[in-house]
């Protein structure tokens, strides 16, 4: 029976050991946190802040890449071609409309 007793006041202190081990660990982390956030504050502090137009420029300098001269003259000729290509199709649909009627004419 005292060898249980031993045991069971063993698996109790290790567990007390491992529960202080925990708390000292947190009290470390937690004595780190003045230094980080004076740290971070000093770092706030001399950093630049972004310029009041990045936004604008970046906007700009994205329409310019999207819509360059060319990528618009790109898309002017296809246009065109599509309407070209409409009106010989229109063209060859009355032209066979007007072929038939003159066939049941007779």
């Amino acid at each position: 029976m005292s060898r249980s007793t031993l045991s069971a006041e063993d698996i109790e202190l290790n567990q007390l050991n491992e529960h202080r081990r925990r708390l000292e660990e947190q009290q470390r982390e937690l004595a780190k946190i003045p230094e980080r956030l004076a740290r971070e504050q000093k770092e706030r502090e001399t950093t630049m802040p972004p310029l009041a137009d990045l936004v604008d420029r970046m906007r700009a300098k994205e329409h310019q890449r999207k819509y360059s001269r060319g990528e618009v003259s790109n898309v002017l000729r296809d246009q065109n071609r599509s309407l070209l290509l409409l009106l010989l199709l229109l063209t060859a649909t009355g032209t066979l409309i007007w072929w038939g009627m003159q066939l049941m004419r007779g």
